[in-house]
Parts: C-alpha cells; structure tokens; sequence
C-alpha cells in the first residue's frame, strides 16, 4: 500500500522469477539443470545470455482488476544449448505456472502459446519463446 491506502501493483515477471527459480532448481528434469532464471538477458556478446541454459521472463502487457488482481501477458524466452532442450524448457516452465500452487501472489497461469523454437540473431543460440496469462493477487506493501 502507498501512503495514500491505495495498493499498488507489484511487478508480476518478478513474482514469476520468483516462483520459477525455486522450481526449476529442485526438479529432476535434466534440462533444467542449471537454468538461470532473470528479467534480464545479461551481460553476454551482443547483449545475449552469459551462459545456458537461460531463462527470460518479460511482461509484455497486463491489466489489473479492482480490487487487486492483475492479469499480466508474460512471454518466457529460453536460450539452451540445442534446439530441442530450450523448446523443452521453455514448455517446462510454461508447465509449473499452469499448475496449481499452494495460495500465495500468484493466483494461476493459463497457457497463451505454444513453445516455437528458432535460432537468436544476435548471438546464434538456439532459443524458444512461449507465452503465459498470470494472474497474480497485489499484495499490500
């Protein structure tokens, strides 16, 4: 809450990251295994990741309903190191927010698109980009 008693929206791609750190790190799929997760790309060549796997998560756009839920359309990007492990990522993560959490900031996640895989310009990793609906809860400050 701001001075004023009005809530103020949190950053949802941040309460992803949040949220997908922890999971990604204790799972047991292999294509995780080391996957950073940042609302940045990094410091690399060309502005790309500096290392992979990588994990972006961007908020492209959200509306927020009163009293305090946000929906928010958040696109994940995965640079891995073959085609098929950031498409596998990338639809990993897209998974663990469509999946029912214990109650918290983030209410649920609805899938918007599909994983499609191509090959980042810049720097030539192999990537994937996936889309997500998150619906988050704005908690007093």
């Amino acid at each position: 809450m701001t001075g004023t008693g009005v809530p103020v929206p949190v950053d949802v791609a941040e309460l992803v990251v949040r949220a997908l750190r922890p999971l990604l790190a204790g799972g047991a799929d292999p294509v995780a295994a080391g996957a950073q997760v940042s609302t940045e790309t990094g410091r690399g060549p060309d502005g790309g990741p500096p290392v992979l796997p990588w994990l972006l998560v961007a908020e492209d756009g959200h509306t927020w309903d009163w009293p305090a839920v946000q929906r928010a359309a958040i696109r994940l990007t995965c640079w891995h190191h073959d085609a098929h492990s950031s498409k596998a990522l990338a639809a990993l993560a897209l998974g663990l927010l469509c999946t029912p959490a214990p109650p918290g900031a983030l209410l649920r996640g609805d899938p918007v698109a599909a994983p499609v895989a191509g090959i980042d310009p810049y720097t030539a990793a192999p990537l994937a980009t996936v889309a997500v609906a998150v619906y988050a809860r704005t908690p007093p400050r």
